[in-house]
């Protein structure tokens, strides 16, 4: 019999339901016997009237399910530290490993006396080859989140009306009422395809964030040969490195529940974008293929590893 894994996490609609896709396509793939669970799917007085393990092992996305854990002989947690709040950390008592996607991540959770292994993470292959990325074209994907430092690029285009186009998406609840004049503001619903299709065509992604537990959006940008600018805080400086991609100084940070928000420097990312605009494409085109050739060998590392951890875990 393959060994039983259950993956239990929250539905948001966004980086969890990516989460859940990818750890079941990888397990699944591997030959493991997958089920995917809502963490509220079993009534919270299980978590005091467990009942027989039914799965080999339980895997908790971004936080832990007490109400779970008698269901599986072991548990395993794949956190997110920017959303994993310090009133859970008694939960970690009944984890037999942290699974971290990050060095950051395996650091934190190992400081707090959790038992780590690096597994690193993945994301979904956006890579149109019919496009070219046009690598004097911008886009901000800020979509539901306001952790993407959208004020702060906003205001510098503003300021550079000679700028090239930035194409802002962003969705209605949050996106700002007037926009610079250099500003293309998409606020409706877009189709997957047109996402694919804004994805590849634009070269340069302005992936600013403040925190990430991994980084879809900065990976997803990377496997379309795009030119990544973002924040040089952890983990987004183990994503995206200088040979393959802009990594952009913090001004600040302030802790952001077990991790920490980067916000990034004004200024800096100013020069680094007036820099950018003055590269050939040629050069743009290295960070470009370089970021895609990263983004197949992680994920083929990611595919590998992950199995190759669960089952030493599971025999241990």
């Amino acid at each position: 019999m393959p060994p039983s894994i259950n993956i239990i996490a929250r539905t948001n609609g966004v980086g969890l339901d990516r989460d859940v896709d990818l750890i079941h396509h990888a397990l699944s793939a591997a030959g493991f016997n997958v089920t995917v669970s809502h963490c509220r799917s079993i009534s919270p007085l299980r978590r005091f009237f467990p009942s027989k393990p039914q799965f080999d092992a339980n895997i908790f996305l971004e936080r832990v399910f007490p109400r779970w854990f008698g269901s599986a002989k072991k548990n395993f947690l794949i956190p997110n530290q920017e959303r994993f709040p310090e009133r859970h950390l008694g939960h970690l008592k009944k984890i037999d490993q942290v699974l971290c996607k990050s060095r950051h991540a395996e650091d934190i959770f190992t400081k707090r006396g959790s038992d780590c292994s690096f597994i690193g993470f993945t994301s979904s292959d956006m890579l149109d080859p019919k496009v070219e990325p046009d690598y004097q074209s911008f886009l901000h994907l800020a979509g539901r989140s306001t952790l993407k430092g959208t004020e702060t690029i906003l205001t510098l285009w503003k300021k550079h009306p000679e700028w090239p186009q930035l194409t802002l998406i962003q969705c209605k609840e949050n996106a700002p009422e007037q926009v610079p004049d250099n500003v293309r503001l998409i606020s409706e619903y877009i189709p997957h395809e047109d996402i694919i299709t804004h994805l590849n065509s634009h070269g340069v992604h302005l992936c600013t964030s403040l925190s990430e537990g991994w980084g879809h959006y900065i990976v997803e940008a990377m496997s379309c040969r795009a030119v990544v600018v973002t924040t040089d805080g952890p983990p987004m400086n183990e994503i995206v490195a200088p040979d393959r991609g802009i990594l952009v100084p913090a001004q600040r940070e302030e802790a952001r529940h077990l991790g920490i928000n980067y916000y990034v420097d004004p200024d800096k990312l100013e020069t680094m974008i007036s820099e950018l605009l003055l590269k050939t494409t040629e050069q743009k085109q290295s960070f470009g293929n370089n970021a895609r050739a990263w983004f197949e060998s992680n994920d083929a590392t990611l595919q590998s590893r992950l199995p190759a951890t669960i089952s030493s875990l599971l025999n241990a």
